[in-house]
């Protein structure tokens, strides 16, 4: 996890991480980042994923077992709650923290010093798929949560609730399908009372395509898989007849590039990034020159495709960005 900061300043806190957070630079890397800035380690977690800030304390879920928790008054992170199955997603409504694992979703009560009590489980139960079973969660405007369900394949035709994008209340009952068609989405967030959720692309179809997308949500929309990724055809699905008209994406990135957790950034430090979309790329995988491994600035509706601009690079394999008064937070 790292701390992005401007000397004399304070900044947010930018969440990247890979299997675990690192110091930058790391693996031989050079960090880069914005003019002005300087990028320090904020705190190491173990398969560090997804990141919320509840009570007094930044929240990391996991690909493990654990939640782990650092306060934000300083000090290392501690075993915050065990016994999850991939509990990827962390998100706070009201005085409580919500994590999506790959079966469920929880909740517990935030204590001081960065530790979780009271858990409970709500009556939802999420199809516990390996393949794609890293769930992203987040509270919208509305004070609904909202969870993300990935496809259990590369390329597949997705059965009940895989493949979408669900709301429930914060009881865990009227869930809602708002968005369906999708590959596998891990990272949403709001600007201008919409949401924009990221999809990461289909694998085995060449270096260049099919791309990573970022996607406006239009509630009950179909947004094309496996019919399409981006608004290219599938293999296997080429002639296949969509069972609903598709929603384009917002913007197409290069392919590969994997892209994770988006945040649209509201704070002063850097006036010239109001309004923008900072995005994790966590990077490929199984493209002949590696791509990502970076987080990107966007400006939504600037351009259809593209890669972003380059807001940090040099420090592994991004996965989310959250933004803390007064820090940038990055997890590697």
């Amino acid at each position: 996890m790292m701390h992005l900061g401007k000397p004399f300043r304070s900044l947010a806190l930018v969440g990247l991480a890979t299997a675990g957070l690192v110091p930058s630079p790391c693996l031989g890397q050079i960090a880069h980042s914005a003019p002005g800035a300087r990028v320090a380690a904020f705190a190491r977690v173990p398969a560090a994923r997804a990141m919320a800030v509840c009570g007094d304390a930044l929240y990391i879920g996991t690909k493990g077992n654990a939640v782990y928790g650092v306060p934000l008054a300083g000090g290392p992170a501690v075993w915050a709650a065990s016994g999850l199955v991939a509990p990827n997603g962390v998100a706070c409504l009201g005085n409580r923290l919500y994590v999506a694992s790959r079966d469920r979703v929880s909740t517990f009560t935030p204590v001081p010093g960065g530790r979780l009590a009271n858990r409970a489980d709500l009556p939802i139960r999420l199809p516990n798929q390996a393949h794609h079973g890293l769930r992203y969660i987040q509270a919208g405007p509305d004070g609904r949560l909202y969870i993300s369900i990935g496809s259990p394949c590369n390329i597949c035709q997705p059965e009940g609730l895989q493949g979408t994008i669900i709301s429930i209340s914060p009881n865990g009952g009227d869930l809602r399908r708002m968005a369906w068609g999708i590959r596998n989405s891990v990272g949403f967030d709001w600007n201008g009372g919409i949401m924009y959720f990221t999809d990461n692309g289909a694998d085995r179809m060449g270096d260049d395509t099919p791309p990573d997308e970022l996607n406006e949500l239009q509630p009950g929309a179909f947004y094309g898989f496996p019919y399409f990724g981006g608004r290219v055809r599938l293999r296997g699905f080429e002639a296949a007849v969509p069972p609903a008209p598709q929603t384009p994406p917002a913007y197409e990135f290069q392919a590969h590039v994997a892209t994770l957790g988006i945040h649209f950034y509201r704070g002063a430090m850097f006036p010239e990034l109001q309004g923008e979309a900072l995005i994790a790329e966590h990077g490929s995988w199984n493209r002949t020159i590696p791509v990502g491994y970076q987080v990107v600035r966007l400006r939504v509706g600037s351009s259809r495709s593209g890669n972003g601009q380059s807001f940090l690079s040099g420090v592994g394999r991004p996965v989310d960005v959250k933004e803390l008064a007064g820090w940038i937070d990055c997890r590697l």
